[in-house]
C-alpha cells in the first residue's frame, strides 16, 4: 500500500509541457526567494557594521602625550599579586609616531623602549589622586619656603 500526495497526484495527471512549465515557474520563483535572500543578507551585514562601528573609539595620541603601556604577555598573573597584578604599567612619553598606528614610547627615565609598541595597547594616562595631592605639594612647598624665609 502506497499513500501519494496531492502534488504527486496532480503530476501524474499533467502533460509534459504543463509539468515543464510548472518547474520553470518553481525554478523562477528559487531565483526571486535567492535575491531577496541576499539583499537580506546585505542589509543585515550593514546594520553589523554600524551597529559594531558605535562602539568603535578612534585612538590617537599626540607627541609628547603621556599614555599607560600594557604588561605584556597580557593575562600573565603573577601567583603573589593574585587579581592585584598590575595589568598597565608607566607613565610613558609618546616621542615617535609611526605608520599603522605604532608609536614608540619613552619611559620617565628618558629610557626608550626596545621595540614599537601598537596603538591598541596603550591608552591615555591619567594620574592617580596620589600623583596630583604631590604635585600640588609640590607647587605649593616653594611659596611654603619663602613666606618662612622672611
Amino acid at each position: 500500500m502506497s499513500v501519494r500526495t496531492i502534488r504527486v497526484d496532480r503530476q501524474r495527471h499533467m502533460t509534459l509541457e504543463a509539468y515543464q512549465e510548472a518547474m520553470s515557474i518553481m525554478n523562477l520563483d528559487v531565483e526571486v526567494k535567492r535575491a531577496q535572500a541576499l539583499s537580506s543578507l546585505i542589509r543585515q551585514k550593514k546594520l553589523t557594521v554600524e551597529s559594531y562601528n558605535k562602539r568603535v573609539r578612534e585612538k590617537s595620541f599626540m607627541l609628547g602625550d603621556l599614555v599607560w603601556k600594557v604588561r605584556l604577555p597580557m593575562g600573565h598573573k603573577d601567583h603573589f599579586y593574585g587579581k592585584w597584578n598590575p595589568q598597565w604599567e608607566g607613565p610613558f612619553r609618546v616621542i615617535k609616531f609611526h605608520s599603522g598606528n605604532s608609536y614608540g614610547l619613552q619611559d620617565m627615565n628618558r629610557n626608550m623602549t626596545r621595540a614599537n609598541i601598537n596603538g591598541k595597547f596603550i591608552k591615555v594616562y591619567h594620574p592617580t589622586v596620589w600623583e596630583k595631592y604631590a604635585q600640588n605639594i609640590q607647587k605649593s612647598l616653594p611659596e611654603f619656603w619663602e613666606y618662612r624665609q622672611k
